[in-house]
């Protein structure tokens, strides 16, 4: 039988008051502990590649400001992209697109890597989301996703949620939905082949939110 590890053991490596000291804002739908969790890769990720110019993909509200954080100084400019009304209204300067209908609101490696928290489980294409991606980052990009692998269907993340109207629309009056795509790791790691990227998962498998590091192989080798 499998034996899971208490929640609490499981967040104790994240530790999101480090981060707050920033004065940073890790709010929205997922817990302070998922934001410290993507903080904390994000860092080693930009220890190897300290990209000066990046996009953030869903950047919900308020938007993650890593502007504020001294160990990311170095980045110049971020661009803000997203589908929600809320957004459109709320966040001058963010680009606004419904991603499941049109192209990321961005130019081809307009930026050298991209951002996006916890988005593809709400895109009805994986691999056409992740094509995106790929196609504005010049050297790759960061996703996180719930970890299918570990409990499938019966994770907290799915269940009763697989196809559900968040009652949020987006901001060309479309719905949101919930997470209506299910997302194997293997599926990542194959679509990574087609895409000629590199992919590593960061996370062990039984934490419940895993993140995938995409670096395009003519740019980084494994």
């Amino acid at each position: 039988m499998r034996t899971v590890k208490p929640i609490e053991e499981q967040l104790s490596k994240w530790n999101y008051k480090w981060w707050n000291q920033y004065g940073i804002e890790l709010q929205g739908s997922h817990s302070v502990h998922m934001w410290a969790q993507a903080l904390t890769h994000l860092t080693k990720v930009y220890e190897s590649i300290p990209f000066k110019t990046l996009a953030d993909i869903g950047c919900g509200f308020p938007p993650l400001d890593l502007q504020k954080i001294p160990h990311f100084q170095g980045i110049e400019s971020i661009i803000r992209a997203d589908g929600s009304s809320i957004i459109a209204n709320k966040l001058p300067g963010c680009r606004i697109s419904n991603f499941n209908k049109d192209p990321l609101p961005l130019k081809n490696e307009e930026v050298e890597f991209s951002i996006s928290f916890e988005v593809i489980e709400h895109m009805f294409s994986t691999f056409g989301f992740l094509s995106e991606l790929c196609r504005i980052s010049k050297y790759g990009f960061l996703i996180s996703k719930p970890n299918t692998d570990y409990d499938g269907l019966d994770s907290h993340w799915y269940g009763e949620k697989y196809f559900f109207d968040t009652g949020t629309p987006l901001f060309d009056g479309d719905i949101r939905f919930e997470h209506i795509n299910f997302i194997p790791n293997y599926e990542l790691f194959g679509f990574g082949k087609f895409l000629n990227c590199n992919v590593i998962c960061l996370d062990q498998p039984d934490e419940e939110m895993q993140f995938f590091l995409f670096t395009k192989k003519e740019h980084f080798e494994i």
